[in-house]
């Protein structure tokens, strides 16, 4: 054991309190996010008396690590002051928290390097799982606890400046499709209803996620979006890299003016590109390229942001009970309003400022959650 660390076991014990009261209320699944989500589970015909209760402060993890994207699912109950998750989860919580912090502790379980330990740590036949002794033999190390104080005190801030600014573009974002919408509506009276298709040059899905631009750990100088990234508006510095030959990245290569738009997962999120990036896209997404003569790219991608798109977008969602794949054709069939080059000349320059605050904004949450990453990285070193 390194110097300094101590078992995790000599902290925490097992917490096993059932529903005896059948309640059905703020029922809690766990995800490789480590977070608390509200339980999608399908309940008919349940038994809640089987339900553990988990209360403020304590831990909940899912022991089955190999259907998880080798991550392990492990969350602190902060939000709540109880909830119900199933029998199969592991309830616990720390003994003394004057002598260690949940909060701190729940850092060390953030680490990357801790998924990657209890993958490594997992066992089992038909499935493999981190069970309770092996949780106990987990090493960290333990500060004194004005020490966890300053350290968890640090994460909050940077936790709730992004938090901040992300509530910031939130609010940007909206205010920039008002004003899409007011503007629009000022025109509608007087334009026809064109399909999208009348004013793209092109719309391609990207490549491969396996063969053509497979996802690495290591700096190939091409990152690569993905529908995740889409779905959750990660701007680029913080997406993956990718290994794609030459002849790949000069089909995909992602430049000024393109916008991306899920087909897979949760259909009709985009994003709008705004310069040239050393980038490409996989084929959970479509890359749209404007025609620049009849219309502006940054019109239409706000034309897409509109709730009149995504209902059209949900048309096909509810048309099928399966995992829907949108097809371009579909996409391209969507009408809207199509004004004038000057007249949309107009409404992009009054949003363009609102954008660049948000990119601004982008910038500052990246830097912060490097900040974060370093905190965690230092944790094993203190």
């Amino acid at each position: 054991m390194k110097e300094g660390y101590r078992f995790l076991g000599e902290y925490i014990r097992q917490v096993d309190i059932r529903n005896k009261e059948g309640k059905k209320e703020n029922l809690l699944g766990v995800s490789v996010q480590k977070q608390f989500i509200q339980s999608i589970a399908n309940t008919v015909g349940t038994d809640f008396t089987k339900y553990k209760v988990v209360k403020k402060g304590q831990f909940t993890y899912i022991p089955d690590t190999s259907r998880r994207g080798d991550k392990i699912a492990i969350a602190l109950l902060e939000d709540y002051e109880e909830g119900l998750v199933s029998n199969v989860y592991t309830v616990f919580e720390v003994i003394d928290t004057e002598k260690l912090l949940p909060e701190y502790l729940m850092l060390w379980f953030s680490r990357p390097e801790f998924d990657r330990y209890a993958r490594f740590k997992s066992h089992g036949s038909v499935r493999e799982v981190m069970d309770w002794e092996e949780m106990c033999k987990v090493e960290l190390p333990v500060p004194d606890i004005e020490k966890q104080r300053k350290i968890v005190k640090a994460y909050k801030t940077i936790t709730d400046r992004i938090a901040l600014k992300q509530k910031i573009n939130d609010n940007l974002a909206t205010q920039a499709l008002t004003l899409f919408s007011d503007f629009v509506s000022h025109l509608s009276k007087k334009l026809e209803q064109r399909k999208l298709g009348d004013v793209i040059a092109s719309a391609n899905t990207g490549g491969d996620a396996i063969q053509k631009v497979p996802i690495v750990d290591y700096d190939t100088g091409i990152k690569c979006a993905r529908v995740g990234d889409i779905t959750n508006a990660r701007e680029y510095a913080s997406w993956a890299f990718c290994n794609a030959s030459k002849s790949v990245y000069d089909n995909y290569k992602l430049q000024a003016g393109d916008i991306l738009v899920t087909r897979t997962a949760t259909l009709g999120i985009t994003q709008y590109i705004a310069k040239d990036i050393s980038a490409v896209y996989n084929n959970g997404l479509i890359r749209l390229k404007v025609n620049d003569t009849n219309a502006l790219p940054l019109y239409i991608y706000w034309a897409m942001k509109t709730s009149d798109f995504l209902n059209y977008i949900n048309q096909m969602n509810s048309a099928t009970s399966v995992r829907p794949n949108m097809k371009i054709d579909y996409l391209l069939n969507y009408q809207l309003s199509i004004p004038s080059i000057e007249e949309q000349t107009q409404f992009t320059n009054t949003v363009e400022p609102l954008m660049n605050a948000i990119s601004l904004n982008n910038d500052e949450i990246l830097k912060l959650s490097e900040f974060q990453a370093i905190i965690l990285t230092t944790l094993s070193s203190r």
